[in-house]
């Protein structure tokens, strides 16, 4: 029962020394979750944001910011693990740039503010226990940091996960710890009060406090910001930024309509069915940097007023026990947001800030740009980059993910990034010194890079390149590729998939001793007096397959019946199969032959022990695999996610299958042939109705599959006509056409949309003749989407085939025709070209059954001659 539930987590509290203001907030929270609250903001209850001022439209003087730096504080989030980037201890504690943790940074950071402005700045950090030695040693190497009478941290409450349903606290024997959390950011405030560090803050003159998280290197204390605050004199103020594409799953803030107050919308508080309201960013411009400046007066008299509860918006998270382990129990976390508290304080600010102060580091692949020469700190160490527009996009491969691993593989130091626009690998290369990447970069297959390489070339203008080989084409797509993330699926739905980490048994397989036979179990010592004559034995009991063979006992003279399958009792060691007995009557059962101990028994473990590998990470689900997790007790499997691929057809003349046709219409068949190649990769797919001939059409139909997309396809419009409006509409997108020396498919077009949070969607723009649009998507879209699933090989395996007739094809294309492809009665293979090789005889490549491919030096093969084919359904 939820009452009791609510007993055992504040008494668990209590004995972790917690105070009771947090207890106080916890159980304010639990009756909400007692009473179904679950956290959601319905669109319909509030309205968009509008006009925010902007920092910077009336600077302040070097007076009005000293005076207001004067009465604030920077305190900093300081709890994380870093445990998504391989860490164990502090995240801040993390080397970042030029041997310095961000802590280092932090530090230099207040302290160059105090030397410019001559004020006091008190550093102060929300630190966990886990965190805390770590962190206080790192500000020791800063002396003059400390302010007299202010401590250097407080400590952050902590509270107990709850089961769902009964809402008791969750048990997890194998690590305590992970049976508590933090109740969020928001118990930032709180955490305050308890700590009694609020109070110091007030008694030394200091009423306002800016708060952002620790791992945020853009996030430092703007005087202009200070300023402001302190002259319109406002209890709460959050910084926002402009929202592109790239932040459809960042929070925004909005205007609660009952009572016409700023609220924060985070991605956990939208209604379920709402996403697409929520990532609208027309709507919704802009998202919360969650970088805060408050009041501290005002928090006082508010936590003072309404009994240490703050009252902000509950947040609950369903998680699992372990954040490792996607198959342990499910728990419910209880927390709440720093940035709701906006819509606590009557007369709440938000501000326009740019993205220069949101630059957080959330992996190794922005750990590496911002150790890079991308990045170089100023005078007050600031971090400025290089060069303006869109930072160098990196993608590491797994084996980068973790910091250890990484700096293994940096040993010598990160590569130059100056001049990179984007910086693939694929492997576990280690980097020699003085490494310099150039351009966009694929490293693929090395083991080493040498000292003072230089990897890559200087980008080429994007549009309007000279034409590309087949190969070239290729490979600046799978360079620019991510693989698909990871994610813990049903085995049901995980066939075909790439397991994306090593999966151990969590039992003994068989788990227990069991008979092989349907018998009796015996003591082998029992019969061996069986000669001319046999052995009667007492029957004690029956035990049948999934009965609780323990609960029996057999002793010498005794025999229980078993099963096949069936546990075995306590005291026997061996079965007598029924064959070899009399089948039992009155109470005993008549033996005809002896037994060896261990004999018709499957002992415990035999097949697969616990804890040992059962399906190594890089298989492909199969249903050997799927048998063999099963067993061993796992419902799930974490694989490379199955990508979604949504397909778009362009052009006004494009009805429908089965749709009546108007004059110079034709059915879409290029949609449905898309939609299947894709399944047939292995992907979801689905078709979108056909698209007009117009820009507005085409974006307005990918804004609107973009947040569902993992990749995209069109067909059509990528030509020189003027309905083309493929080419037109997205050359300014993002997407780079190209013409490639192939036939058919010589336009091509491939590049990335942006998706929410920021995540890059692979965009295929193909020719819309139906061969030519099939052929592009096996050479180009099939290598792509099986890596993205990290599936091998990528591509189609060639065969060598003789053709049945002689083909020509153009100089300096190659080409690849459509063919029959069958076993001569000699045992080669033997390739007959179908009549129609044109790009739009859809019904002559139905017929085929392989691509023959010709080389683009070569313009004349004759009958007899031998060429590399693409097998299109199975062996011939």
């Amino acid at each position: 029962m939820t009452h009791r539930g609510l007993a055992e987590a504040v008494d668990r509290m209590r004995r972790r020394g917690l105070g009771p203001e947090a207890i106080t907030v916890f159980e304010h929270y639990f009756h909400e979750l007692e009473h179904g609250a679950e956290g959601t903001i319905p669109e319909a209850t509030i309205e968009p944001l509008g006009e925010v001022r902007a920092l910077g439209e009336a600077p302040v003087n070097a007076e009005e910011a000293r005076r207001a730096l004067s009465q604030t504080a920077v305190i900093k989030l300081n709890g994380g693990l870093g445990t998504g980037m391989g860490m164990t201890g502090a995240k801040s504690a993390l080397e970042v740039k030029d041997g310095l943790t961000f802590l280092d940074i932090i530090a230099l950071q207040v302290l160059s503010l105090r030397e410019q402005y001559d004020v006091e700045l008190p550093l102060v950090l929300m630190n966990s226990f886990r965190t805390s030695d770590e962190s206080l040693k790192i500000l020791g190497k800063y002396p003059d940091l400390p302010v007299d009478g202010l401590p250097l941290e407080f400590i952050q409450n902590a509270e107990p996960k709850l089961r769902p349903g009964a809402l008791t606290p969750v048990d997890w024997p194998a690590d305590p710890e992970l049976e508590w959390c933090p109740p969020g950011h928001g118990d930032v405030y709180v955490s305050l009060v308890t700590s009694g560090v609020l109070d110091s803050l007030l008694a030394k003159g200091i009423r306002y406090a800016f708060l952002s998280n620790s791992d945020n290197l853009g996030a430092t204390c703007d005087p202009d910001v200070a300023a402001w605050m302190v002259e319109h004199d406002l209890p709460f103020v959050a910084e926002v930024c402009r929202r592109t594409k790239s932040d459809r799953k960042g929070g925004h803030l909005a205007v609660r309509k009952s009572d016409g107050r700023l609220i924060l919308r985070d991605t956990a508080m939208v209604e379920e069915g709402e996403e697409r309201y929520f990532r609208d960013i027309e709507r919704h411009s802009t998202f919360n940097a969650n970088n805060i400046w408050i009041n501290l007066e005002v928090l006082r008299e508010r936590m003072t007023s309404h009994g240490g509860v703050l009252g902000l918006p509950i947040i609950v998270n369903h998680k699992s026990v372990d954040p490792a382990d996607p198959d342990s129990p499910e728990v419910i976390q209880v927390e709440s947001a720093m940035g709701t508290a906006i819509e606590v304080f009557e007369g709440s600010e938000a501000i326009l800030v740019p993205r220069t102060r949101f630059r957080p580091v959330k992996t190794t692949n922005d750990l590496l740009v911002l150790r890079s020469d991308y990045f170089s700190f100023d005078d007050s160490y600031h971090v400025v980059a290089a060069r303006p527009g869109p930072e160098p996009y990196v993608d590491l491969d797994s084996a980068y993910r973790f910091v250890p691993g990484f700096e293994n593989r940096f040993r010598h130091g990160v590569p130059s990034m100056a001049e990179c626009t984007s910086l693939r690998v694929i492997g576990d290369p280690v980097f020699g010194k003085d490494v310099r990447c150039v351009g966009d970069v694929l490293i693929d297959g090395l083991a080493r890079i040498q000292d003072g390489a230089v990897i890559g070339e200087r980008p080429r203008p994007p549009r309007h390149r000279d034409i590309r080989s087949v190969d070239q084409h290729l490979r600046a797509i799978l360079g620019a590729l991510q693989p698909a993330p990871t994610v813990s699926l049903p085995l049901t739905e995980a066939m075909g998939l790439v397991v994306a980490r090593d999966v151990r048994s969590r039992l003994d397989l068989p788990g227990f001793d069991n008979s092989s036979m349907d018998g009796y179990a015996v003591q082998a010592d029992s019969l061996s007096g069986v000669g001319e004559r046999p052995v009667r034995l007492r029957l004690v009991g029956e035990v049948a397959a999934g009965g609780d063979g323990k609960a029996l006992r057999v002793g010498p003279g005794e025999a229980v019946r078993i099963m096949t399958g069936a546990e075995l009792p306590e005291g026997a060691d061996a079965v007598i199969a029924v064959e070899d007995t009399d089948g039992a009557a009155a109470g005993q059962v008549e033996c005809r032959a002896k037994v060896r101990r261990g004999q018709y028994v499957r002992p415990r473990g035999e097949d697969v022990r616990q804890g040992s590998l059962v399906v190594p990470a890089g298989d492909v689900i199969g249903p050997r695999s799927i048998a063999v997790l099963a067993a061993c007790g796992h419902a799930e499997v974490q694989v490379h996610q199955r990508p979604h691929v949504v397909v778009l057809s362009t052009g006004a003349e494009l009805v429908s299958p089965g749709e009546p046709l108007g004059r110079g219409q034709i059915h879409d068949s290029n949609s449905s042939m898309l939609w299947a190649e894709a399944i047939n990769v292995g992907a979801t797919a689905e078709i979108r109705t056909a698209v007009g001939d117009t820009e507005a059409e085409l974006l307005a139909a990918l804004d609107a599959v973009v947040g569902e997309a993992d990749v995209v396809i069109t067909s059509g419009g990528v030509s020189m006509g003027a309905y083309d409006v493929v080419k037109s509409a997205l050359s300014s997108e993002g997407v780079d056409f190209v013409k490639v020396a192939m036939q058919p498919g010589k336009p091509q077009g491939f590049g990335f949309l942006t998706g929410p949070g920021g995540r890059r969607v692979p965009l295929f723009a193909l020719p819309g003749n139906p061969v030519s649009s099939f052929v592009s998507f096996e050479v180009f879209v099939r290598p792509a989407l099986r890596r993205l699933m990290r599936l091998q090989p990528e591509k189609r395996r060639l065969r060598r085939a003789a053709l049945t007739s002689g083909v020509t094809s153009p100089d300096g294309r190659r080409q690849f025709g459509r063919a029959v492809v069958t076993r001569s009665p000699d045992g080669p293979l033997i390739a007959a070209p179908v009549a129609g090789q044109g790009s739009h005889f859809v019904g002559d490549l139905a017929k085929a059954n392989a691509l023959f491919v010709v080389p683009d030096d070569v313009t004349q093969l004759d009958s007899g001659d031998v060429v590399d084919v693409v097998l299109l359904d199975f062996e011939v």
